[in-house]
């Protein structure tokens, strides 16, 4: 009886136990399952209809979008003179809002508008200037060398007027100065600036 008595009591213990890795195995796909639930947002939109045209199918198709409340322009910007490219993305001024594509053209006008939609509007410009990463030797309007630089990425701010004229430098280089020179730091300038005077 002793036997039959034990051997339940084992097999009561074994239904009993839950193999380990097995326990850890679901704990581990709990865990997983609770992770992407948290990480996926309950408040997402369903996505709007494509309403976003180039300008010439917009006016082709005879629609009459406007600006939009929180309308961002994306403005990308080509720099001739360094051939570097910058894309900006700015919020659109109030001024904007409920404008058509014609209305914010003409408001733009040194911008080629590529792209017109309520919430964002892409446009284009192709400055005769060195981008923000350089610093520009030229002359200002009383034939004193400058260092200028693009702060804004769409004009040239006087960062330090030096003490040398235009006229010093060696004629071959007087017309090149005028037009402006670009350098990637102050450093090489003031290297380039040195040499040409000696």
């Amino acid at each position: 009886m002793n036997q039959q008595s034990e051997h339940r009591e084992n097999s009561q213990q074994k239904k009993g136990t839950f193999p380990s890795s097995a326990l850890l195995m679901g704990l581990a796909a709990i865990l997983l399952l609770a992770a992407i639930t948290l990480l996926i947002p309950s408040n997402l939109e369903a996505p709007a209809p494509a309403t976003s045209l180039a300008p010439a199918d917009q006016a082709a198709a005879g629609t009459t979008l406007r600006v939009a409340e929180g309308c961002e322009l994306l403005q990308n910007l080509s720099y001739t003179r360094c051939q570097h490219t910058i894309t900006r993305r700015v919020a659109a001024p109030r001024e904007l809002y409920g404008k058509t594509l014609k209305e914010v053209q003409s408001l733009y006008e040194e911008w080629q508008i590529t792209e017109f939609a309520p919430k964002e509007i892409k446009m284009f410009q192709q400055p005769n200037l060195y981008c923000p990463d350089h610093m520009v030797l030229m002359p200002n309007e009383t034939g004193v060398l400058c260092v200028f630089q693009n702060k804004y990425g769409d004009a040239l701010a006087l960062v330090e007027e030096l003490k040398t004229e235009v006229s010093a430098l060696p004629s071959a280089m007087q017309e090149e100065v005028r037009r402006g020179i670009g350098f990637t730091s102050l450093a090489e300038l003031e290297q380039w600036l040195e040499s040409a005077e000696s």
